[in-house]
């Protein structure tokens, strides 16, 4: 048949440099060759299909086809694994460039086919050898180029060719994969594919014998990273450029897949709107995840295995990726080409249409996404195999991610009115405060763990991203809403003692090392976890509501509650600054290191912009900060004129004067 033989004749052509290519100079390089001729063949439109023949044939000879009970997989060798993935790139490429050569009833084979590959559905299932993630993950890509390629057209496309060859290969996959999943075009083959994705997505909680749950969980993460592959190639990510379509396709690709086609008089096969629909399959695999994780935990025998921490991490980074689409408008002034990344954008207000509502604005939903975390992260119990306390960790950082982006939600036809937003932002504050308040008490009962030990870095990312959150509640709901909640004060006492403690740990490790910051440990973290408790002060100090005067007897409360509750974090922020840098120079001169070059460091190390944020903290209670600046300056100003009396003696530059000058700066600087 067509299939034997491919995998060698592939390899000779490339192991063999293309026609007229010039060799870079210097001594013959393989793997030059291979990158060589790879491209020819794909530029060439691999008029032969043995990207398609190769895929088959590895497979089918490792076992990975067929599904029938008495041949199982066996692990690909490395060069095997290399040459699949090839061949899913190359396929996707000469598929997606020679679009119209081929056959629709075998583009739609290929792309269910490699569909059925990417999720680990065509072999034996209860087997627990699988293909290397990155050839499942060229396949799934592969299927969601080909879904997108497909979105706009209309059903019922004829067949304007007809190949033997093509037919052929089609009836060849048929006979390999009897059992494989069709979409069939007379009906609306998107709403087919996601009542697929659904029912993968449903399988690994159903209550049935766990014989095959771990290959249910492998599917269910695979389909869920299928889901976020797809999002990416329709929300213009970085892919689009290989498509040989003007920016036109993937405009109207976007509209469709966010809205449908109801407003539009073209007709083409897919009437609802993708998102929603991916939205709705993350949103239910997210629940039945938070429901399975929630009632194994009340019995006390929560199962955290690789596999399940796998699926969780995957579905909850899909809804992720479903909430920072960019809607509408703003999409229309996308460069597609130039491949935005779309992780970037979890730093922005998310503004979701008015038909999201039920699903986001829920506060169940949001109540037992906390609970869940609380189950899923480590905390201090790190006698685990580490790769299952890292995954555990992965797990509990993108629910956190999720969290972030829902403490973005900005105000919008999404809420129904402003009391709704306020409850809304008071459940993400009680929920944070509550995980921040416990991390607190544990480090009080039980000490600091050691720094850069698996468990402390990942107490110290959760630390990271919960005031984060935070600092994102803050710039999002404002004073405003934030000082009508029950938890103002508990949210105000919690940034002074979170500040306090990330201060006062930095300032005893710098004791420590004796100045020398470079042997600080955990240094960065705090820094950064206190730029964020700083941000929170900022946002407080200068919003409009409070300083214009507009607010009222409820703005001159909540300025009070500020002076009372944050602004005491002034005091212990300029101390440990001041005597940080005061060590740090004494470190530097007795080093006889040069002060420039290592100011330049520091400034470049964000100590500026950070002394500007905790100059807001003063201003939350003026008097006090001037009454806390006087009492440093006047220990300070003795010594520093009693330095100046020496001096006109003439001495060197010493140690002790050089830290006491720095002083004096760093105290200016606070002010």
């Amino acid at each position: 048949g067509s299939m034997e033989g491919s995998t060698e004749s592939l390899r000779q052509i490339l192991c063999t440099a293309p026609p007229n290519w010039q060799p870079p100079p210097g001594p013959p390089n393989p793997i030059t060759v291979l990158h060589a001729s790879l491209e020819h063949l794909r530029n060439t439109g691999d008029e032969q299909y043995l990207f398609l023949r190769t895929i088959l044939e590895v497979l089918a000879l490792n076992g990975y086809l067929g599904g029938n009970a008495n041949s199982s997989p066996t692990h690909l060798t490395c060069e095997m694994e290399q040459l699949l993935f090839h061949c899913a790139t190359g396929l996707r490429h000469v598929v997606l460039f020679r679009w119209d050569s081929y056959q629709p009833s075998l583009r739609a084979c290929i792309r269910d086919f490699v569909l059925a590959v990417g999720l680990g559905l065509t072999c034996n299932a209860s087997d627990s050898v699988r293909l290397p993630r990155t050839v499942s993950m060229a396949c799934l890509s592969c299927a969601s180029s080909f879904w997108k390629r497909g979105w706009t057209e209309d059903g019922d496309s004829d067949s304007r060719v007809t190949n033997e060859q093509q037919s052929y290969l089609e009836s060849l996959i048929g006979n390999v994969q009897p059992d494989l999943q069709r979409f069939v075009s007379n009906q609306d083959e998107t709403q087919q594919l996601f009542a697929f994705v659904n029912t993968l997505l449903a399988r690994p909680f159903e209550q049935q014998p766990s014989i095959d749950l771990q290959s249910r969980q492998y599917t269910g993460s695979m389909t869920a990273s299928f889901l976020s592959l797809l999002i990416g190639e329709f929300s213009g990510g970085n892919s689009s450029a290989r498509y040989n379509l003007p920016i036109e396709f993937h405009r109207l690709c976007h509209h469709l897949f966010e809205s449908g086609s109801d407003d539009l008089s073209v007709s083409v096969n897919c009437n609802k709107s993708g998102l929603d629909s991916t939205l709705h399959a993350s949103m239910a695999a997210l629940s039945s995840l938070v429901g399975y994780v929630l009632g194994n935990a009340s019995s006390g025998a929560v199962q955290f295995d690789e596999c399940f921490l796998e699926m969780g991490s995957n579905i909850i980074d899909v809804t992720c990726d479903v909430l920072s689409w960019e809607f509408g408008a703003s999409a229309g002034k996308w460069d597609f080409a130039s491949g935005s990344s779309r992780r970037g954008c979890y730093s922005v207000l998310l503004r979701p249409p008015q038909r999201w509502r039920d699903t986001l604005i829920n506060p169940e939903f949001l109540g037992a996404m906390f609970s869940c975390h609380k189950s899923v992260r480590v905390g201090r119990d790190g006698d685990q195999p580490r790769i299952l306390v890292e995954k555990r960790g992965r797990m509990a950082h993108v629910l956190r991610q999720l969290l972030l982006q829902l403490s973005s939600v900005a105000s919008g036809p999404v809420f129904s009115d402003e009391n709704e937003r306020a409850a809304y932002s008071g459940f993400l504050l009680d929920g944070c405060l509550n995980a921040l308040e416990s991390i607190l008490n544990d480090e009080h009962q039980h000490g600091q763990l050691v720094e850069g030990s698996v468990v402390a870095d990942l107490l110290s990312a959760e630390i990271v991203d919960l005031v984060t959150i935070l600092s994102r509640l803050t710039s999002n709901f404002k004073i405003k809403v934030m000082s009508t909640l029950p938890s103002f004060s508990r949210y105000l006492n919690a940034l002074c003692h979170m500040g306090k403690w990330l201060l006062e740990t930095s300032f005893a490790e710098c004791q420590r090392v004796e100045g020398d910051i470079e042997m600080m440990e955990g240094v960065y973290w705090k820094n950064d976890a206190l730029s964020h408790v700083l941000q929170c002060s900022d946002a407080n100090a200068d919003d409009y509501w409070l300083v214009s005067g507009t607010g009222g007897e409820e703005a001159i409360q909540a300025s009070r509650a500020l002076a009372s509750m944050l602004a005491p974090l002034y005091g212990p922020y300029c101390m440990c600054r001041v005597r940080m840098s005061s060590l740090e120079e004494h470190f530097i001169t007795k080093e006889g290191g040069d002060l420039d070059e290592i100011r330049e460091e520091i400034s470049a190390f964000g100590m500026e912009e950070e002394m500007n944020s905790g100059a807001s903290l003063g201003r939350l209670d003026v008097l006090s900060s001037i009454k806390t600046l006087s009492e440093m300056f006047q220990q300070c100003m003795p010594r520093l004129t009693a330095l100046f009396d020496e001096a006109g003696m003439g001495g060197d530059m010493t140690p002790e004067i050089a830290a006491l000058l720095e002083e004096a700066r760093m105290l200016i600087l606070c002010a």
